[in-house]
């Protein structure tokens, strides 16, 4: 073991024992869920080797992503085809199978170069820091109450409690889930994997999400660094460097996972110094409610969140979990076009069999698969991107003819979208769509505040395209590569010479070329076709990066899905998803970008532009503590902690309710339904079944509404709700009782609240027992008697 990982292990150690007084006994699900992901990583490195065999530390994380990604959807697929049963030892026994497989396969097929153990121990590191980092955040706020935090958690309490799928909708009994819960399914795959309890994994997931958002951009910015085209600053000797690759990463990470947007530096830094501000202080949700809302557009208000604002918020939202799964298809891209553009050996011979099978696009169709029940907006970006990364790879591959490339497109295209829908198939047939078309927008943003969320990842990216494309203008081409026993050779050079030649010359350097050199052998006008082949992988795929995110952040300015939404919020949803994701290709780009302006010799102008990005990016780094102290209080003082359980709460918000809650989730079990008053979106009403994952017969009313698209429905529901608490008639009540299945009735705060001296509660005790009665309250449950 070298030095670095010396040193990298003993800081582990140190994280590992510091556990202990920052986390306390929470430090037990903790430590479970890091040994497991580093059983799933290792469990199906082999694999990703494969996948990830142009990085150095041969995708050593991303294999921890592949690992949960695999195993939770073999179980999910088992479970929905009724072949199993989701139970924590099927999930163990499916998963141990799959790590076998792969190690079988490893052994057996698959040729392995050793990876850069000294990178892996440096990533293994600051995930087990971020980890760490984000759980002891999540102890000073956790409560799983408010914003929409009652259909995450209950979902997964549903998800827990369920051995079939889907899982049944805690607002709607009688019917399954109909929204895209893949995020709270992984989380309770992971919980009944680690044996640990949603109470305390409600919060793990997100801030193992958190730490993914870290070190996965680190690790792409780091590979596109190191890989190509950026500075490779050498020592004496001729020994290269590796601070730029990892600053690089450093930014990346820090800029998808911790940064907020220049909202933060305009109204909570810059407008204050002036004196132009209310004096209230700066609140961080307003970084992400600002179209439509400074000024008021009544009919155009908009959502523009970002990683680091939901990882503190709390939200566990299907957008939020599938981050890990789309860092993970954005590594794998660029990797696939790595791979392509130096593999000489299939340059200009086209076969059907060999652009179907390229195991990149394979994997990227399973992962866009996923995204129909993760996040659906995520598998139609992804979509896209992955065709923009085939067709930069074909026009490299066959040298931009125009048949190859076209032929190559088409099909990869048709073979994503045909494997995607396949791995959708357990989920989507039990599904039904909410999407209700596409229409013009009729309002569109204001300039300067477009300005504000996104001209610094915009003016960066364009001038980095705008270099890049420049400076291969002005260049002289490196030789021509022609191949000669398997190897490519310019001019007697080697493969890896000539990518030498490649860094100089896009670095701006002189190239050092032989003297004996044909003057005809350097044209100074090329075809723009040759610009693919010309201009460095690395710099390509940033720029891809960058028109893509470009092309996210427009979209919602010329169209948007309609949705209920339509009347006050029409582009709300449309720039809220599509702009999550221009953030996270935006974060990536701009570490990478930032680094190589700062770098690029000769160019002082670049340099200048660099230095002052790279400022006003670390000033959005202050988004961060800023949030952390308005949610969370003072983090600083370790005995402020108030630990992991999301149920904490219960008898400080809810104290007549929360001993009647804490007895069903004790003592009740599968998905039996559990009778409460029914009231509006982002209420308190709904803390039973959300806190259980018991199902009632009517929740969240617009939520179900969004999910189910039939007001006339949850209309008659709601009216029969009411109708079992009020009703004096026996039979009516008994009737609707039966109907919907109810075997208890719970009757507390909301339901007084709510129906008052109408409650019927001396009818509906001679249909049962009561089983529970508060000591200190008029809350207690009933349950139904078979006869009733």
């Amino acid at each position: 073991m070298s030095k670095r990982s010396t040193v990298s292990g003993v800081l582990m150690i140190a994280l590992v024992l510091a556990t202990i007084p920052l986390l306390g006994s929470d430090n037990v699900p903790f430590l479970k869920w890091w040994l497991m992901t580093m059983i799933l990583g290792i469990g199906f490195f082999p694999v990703t080797a494969v996948l990830f065999s142009s990085f150095r530390d041969r995708g050593w994380l991303f294999s921890k992503v592949f690992g949960i990604a695999v195993s939770g959807f073999a179980v999910f697929a088992l479970t929905s085809a009724g072949l199993m049963r989701f139970t924590a030892v099927a999930c163990i026994v499916t998963t141990a199978v799959l790590i076998l497989l792969c190690w079988v396969l490893g052994l057996w097929k698959i040729r392995i170069h050793s990876p850069d153990v000294d990178l892996i121990f440096l990533e293994e590191l600051l995930f087990l820091l971020f980890f760490l980092i984000w759980t002891y955040l999540a102890g000073f706020h956790p409560e799983a109450h408010g914003t929409e935090k009652f259909m995450d958690y209950g979902f997964m309490e549903a998800l827990m409690r369920s051995e079939t799928l889907p899982a049944e909708d805690i607002w709607y009994s009688g019917s399954g889930i109909n929204y895209y819960y893949g995020g709270q399914y992984y989380a309770v795959f992971l919980t009944k994997l680690s044996f640990t309890e949603v109470r305390h994994t409600y919060h793990l997931m997100r801030t193992l999400t958190a730490a993914f958002a870290f070190v996965l951009p680190f690790s792409i910015t780091y590979h596109l660094l190191r890989a190509r085209t950026m500075v490779r600053i050498r020592k004496e000797g001729g020994k290269e460097r590796t601070l730029a690759p990892i600053l690089g990463g450093l930014l990346s990470g820090g800029a998808v996972s911790l940064a907020g947007n220049f909202h933060y530096v305009i109204y909570g830094c810059i407008r204050p110094w002036l004196g132009l501000d209310d004096g209230s202080g700066y609140w961080f949700p307003d970084s992400t409610r600002y179209i439509g809302y400074d000024p008021v557009v009544e009919n155009d208000r908009t959502i523009h969140e970002f990683p680091s604002y939901s990882f503190v918020l709390g939200d566990l939202h299907a957008h939020v979990v599938n981050i890990m799964f789309v860092l993970f298809v954005i590594g794998l891209l660029y990797s696939f076009v790595r791979e392509v553009c130096r593999d000489p050996s299939v340059e200009n011979r086209w076969s059907v069999k060999e652009v179907l099978l390229r195991p990149h696009i394979l994997a990227a169709g399973f992962f866009i698969g996923l995204f129909h029940w993760t996040n659906y907006w995520d598998f139609v970006i992804y979509f896209v991107v992955v065709l923009a990364f085939s067709l930069y790879a074909a026009l490299y591959r066959y040298h931009s003819k125009g048949k190859e490339t076209i032929g190559t497109v088409v099909i990869q295209a048709v073979e994503v979208f045909a494997i995607g829908t396949v791995t959708a198939l357990p989920f989507t047939m039990n599904f039904q769509t909410m999407v209700s078309g596409v229409a013009l927008a009729k309002h569109h943003s204001l300039i300067y505040q477009l300005a504000i969320l996104w001209g610094l990842p915009v003016t960066l990216v364009v001038i980095f395209f705008a270099a890049v494309y420049l400076g291969w203008k002005r260049s002289w081409s490196i030789p021509m590569m022609e191949e000669k026993r398997g190897k490519i050779q310019a001019q007697g050079k080697t493969q890896e010479e000539v990518e030498q030649q490649a860094v100089e010359l896009l670095l701006g350097e002189k190239i050092r070329t032989d003297d004996n050199s044909p003057e005809e052998d350097q044209p100074k006008k090329r075809r723009f076709g040759e610009f693919w082949r010309d201009t460095a992988v690395s710099d390509l795929t940033v720029c891809i990066f960058g028109i893509c995110a470009i092309g996210l952040v427009l979209i919602p300015e010329l169209v948007y899905v309609r949705d209920i939404y339509e009347q006050s919020y029409a582009r709300s949803n449309t720039m809220f998803k599509l702009t999550y994701q221009a953030y996270i290709l935006f974060g990536i780009s701009m570490g990478y970008v930032l680094m190589r302006f700062l770098l690029w010799k000769k160019e002082k102008v670049l340099k200048a532009v660099g230095a002052l990005g790279l400022v006003l990016l670390l000033w959005t780094f202050g988004y961060f503590p800023v949030s952390v102290q308005a949610w969370f209080g003072n983090v600083l003082d370790p005995e402020e902690y108030r630990g992991l359980d999301a149920t904490a709460y219960l008898e400080n918000v809810f104290p007549e309710d929360a001993g009647a809650i804490r007895w069903l989730r004790s003592n009740v079990e599968g998905q039996t339904v559990v009778l409460e008053a029914n009231g509006d979106s982002y209420s308190d009403y709904e803390r039973v079944s959300a806190m259980t994952g018991l199902p009632t017969v009517l929740g969240w009313y617009v939520h179900e509404w969004l999910w189910r698209g039939d007001p006339g429905d949850l209309n008659e529901r709601s009216m029969e709700v009411q109708t079992i608490y009020t009703s004096r008639i026996e039979a009516e009540v008994l009737e609707l009782l039966d109907k919907y299945q109810v075997s208890y009735i719970f009757v507390g705060s909301k339901e007084h609240e709510k129906y008052g001296e109408d409650l019927n509660e001396t009818l509906l005790q001679s249909f049962g027992e009561v089983v529970y009665q508060d000591p200190d309250s008029a809350t207690y449950i009933l349950k139904l008697t078979s006869s009733s």
